[in-house]
């Protein structure tokens, strides 16, 4: 059954295909639209724009683990590869709404603090169509 009321973000994980990253702290993705301008001297010098390129990203946080199933090193091999994964962003809730598409991973990044859990990020940008899916 569908999520009510307010969403409880613990429920959103990043998955690489069908497998999610593991340990997940934070996550988030957003879409943009570039406009195009279209002002001219008979707009009565007011900017006018129209609609242009879209674009979507995304960027997630977890707390390292050697071992996870599906972790830092997974992502080390994807982003090395240079090719496009595909990306997940979804409560795995049925009936609740689900994003995908293919994205570049476009950073790893790992910190290791003293006396403090080792964490690492990741962020990706999206090439083509961000699809939202209702979870059957």
């Amino acid at each position: 059954m569908a999520t009510t009321g307010i969403g409880n973000g613990s429920l959103i994980g990043i998955y690489v295909g069908s497998t999610k990253i593991l340990n997940g702290t934070t996550s988030k993705f957003g879409i943009k639209m570039a406009t195009r301008d279209t002002t001219n001297k008979d707009t009565s010098g007011w900017k006018t724009a129209l609609g242009g390129l879209l674009n979507w990203e995304g960027s997630g946080d977890f707390l390292f683990a050697e071992d996870a199933s599906y972790g830092f090193s997974d992502l080390f091999a994807a982003i090395t590869a240079r090719t496009a994964v595909t990306i997940k962003i979804s409560s795995e809730v049925v009936g609740d709404n689900y994003y995908s598409g293919s994205a570049f991973l476009t950073s790893l990044d790992k910190d290791d603090t003293m006396e403090a859990n080792s964490t690492f990020s990741v962020s990706f940008e999206g090439t083509g169509v961000l699809s939202e899916t209702v979870k059957a």
